[in-house]
């Protein structure tokens, strides 16, 4: 006769998060100790800064019918010009459908126009209205703020030091961006 004897599950970590990001830690070490802990814990502590910058985002009050997909899509063509759509997919990191649907409904807020892209004529150019221009600044704006406030705690040189990190993460050359980060104390 086989006698299984059943674990208690390990009592949850108390309500501080830094406490719940080392039960992780300790746990991942137990059961895959070859993978060490030091990834998960990186990835959760970047996630929970993440979540939280999404929620303050959301903070940020867009007018009625505006979403942060249409907000990503003013903001780009604010800060790169007129784009056609693959371009403007290709800078968002959005779907081409969703670029579509997003042109839709900010031409019905008369925030961006399109017009028949003199390069190839079965595209479009899009590109905002001066209506769309300055709510995208005003909005930009008061997100610059949020993020200022957030970046406070950190030095330039610790700055600069997250821009290049980032920037190894997501494989792009950062040296350009890096130059221009400034003191936002």
């Amino acid at each position: 006769m086989t006698m299984t004897v059943q674990q208690e599950p390990p009592s949850p970590p108390d309500d501080s998060f830094l406490r719940f990001v080392k039960a992780a830690g300790d746990r991942t070490v137990a059961e895959l100790g070859h993978l060490g802990s030091g990834p998960g814990v990186i990835l959760t502590l970047l996630l929970r800064r993440a979540s939280r910058l999404m929620a303050d985002s959301d903070t940020l009050e867009l007018p009625d019918g505006l979403t942060w997909a249409g907000f990503r899509v003013c903001f780009t063509l604010w800060v790169a010009g007129p784009l056609e759509p693959h371009r403007l997919a290709s800078f968002t990191s959005m779907s081409r459908a969703a670029i579509s649907a997003a042109r839709k409904a900010l031409e019905a807020q008369q925030l961006v126009t399109s017009v028949a892209s003199s390069t190839d004529q079965r595209s479009i150019l899009m590109s905002l209205t001066p209506k769309g221009g300055d709510l995208t600044r005003e909005i930009h704006e008061r997100a610059m703020r949020s993020a200022t406030a957030t970046l406070s705690a950190l030095t330039l040189p610790q700055q600069h030091m997250l821009v290049g990190l980032l920037g190894q993460l997501v494989g792009d050359d950062t040296t350009d961006i890096d130059r221009s980060v400034t003191d936002l104390g």
